[in-house]
């Protein structure tokens, strides 16, 4: 299936690729680009890896139990179930292309293979959206069958400004509470099976000499921040997002400011994760914005 190219009329571009989990693979405003890809297009394609800014259902990031031990096409990190079934899945639905905006459904109970594993019928609805400045994600998912559906799901941004490496980016948050992960990055939790919380006042600023890949909870609802530079991008969360993942290793010219509709491994704990009865809805979109001239005062300051 070829991409799909959404132009809005001031110049920005986004290219998505339905063979690829219906991934956005770039996203351009004033011809620079502002999505990061870990390796060359071709390889992209061929392995279920992340990038670009891909769908991680139904749970992002990982499990803390393996139900499918012996299935090939689970993908994996640290012998754990890893970002879901859909990296590179291509059989949608229904698709709708307009000019600015793109959207593929999938009735997830029509599929024998997802319905292994992970049995809960639904409908699932996902879209991407140009604006003048601004590629705007949303996600809908209906219980249209007969039972609960578990809501774990969560989007891996690879956000990058042009030009720029891992030491020259900074990061600028709302108030978050840390979430105490353990060295496989699977939430630790006390006597009473409650995440530990603890203060995050370490997380603004530059991003030279630190790595991150930590699960936070917003207490405020204010955008997340990436800058350097004389650019930045604003990341806006809807409500509907209780958990954010900040991803960014050694060297890499890029940082994920991932939201999470749940914590790592809450499909697996059983826990902390809505659930949708049927006949029930719910939807969470996010916007990633380039700050423009009029945004100077936010990056100075």
């Amino acid at each position: 299936m070829d991409d799909i190219h959404l132009i809005h009329e001031s110049g920005t571009r986004a290219r998505i690729a339905p063979d690829s989990g219906f991934c956005c693979l770039s996203w351009q405003v004033d011809g620079r680009e502002y999505l990061h890809l870990p390796v060359p297009e071709a390889e992209f394609r061929s392995k279920p890896k992340t990038g670009g800014v891909p769908l991680l259902y139904p749970y992002a990031n990982r499990l803390r139990t393996d139900p499918w031990p012996d299935h090939p096409e689970v993908k994996r990190d640290q012998d754990l179930p890893c970002h879901g079934f859909l990296l590179r899945f291509g059989d949608w639905d229904d698709l709708r292309v307009e000019s600015t905006r793109a959207s593929a459904c999938l009735d997830w109970s029509a599929h024998e293979d997802l319905m292994t594993l992970f049995p809960h019928a639904h409908r699932l609805e996902v879209s991407f959206e140009v604006g003048p400045r601004s590629l705007r994600v949303k996600t809908l998912v209906e219980a249209d069958g007969d039972d609960e559906v578990p809501i774990s799901f969560g989007w891996h941004p690879y956000l990058t400004l042009p030009g720029l490496g891992h030491d020259d980016l900074a990061l600028r948050v709302p108030p978050l509470e840390h979430v105490r992960l353990d060295a496989r990055g699977l939430p630790i939790r006390d006597g009473s099976g409650q995440l530990i919380l603890e203060p995050a006042d370490d997380v603004d600023g530059s991003l030279e000499g630190r790595t991150f890949d930590d699960l936070y909870r917003p207490t405020v609802d204010k955008p997340c921040l990436l800058l350097g530079g004389d650019a930045g991008i604003e990341v806006r969360l809807d409500d509907n997002w209780r958990f954010l993942q900040l991803y960014s290793p050694e060297g890499g010219p890029f940082a994920c400011i991932e939201p999470m509709t749940a914590a790592v491994a809450a499909l697996s704990d059983g826990r902390d994760h809505p659930t949708l009865a049927p006949g029930e809805r719910f939807e969470a979109g996010f916007e990633l914005s380039v700050l423009g001239p009029e945004n100077e005062g936010v990056r100075l300051s």
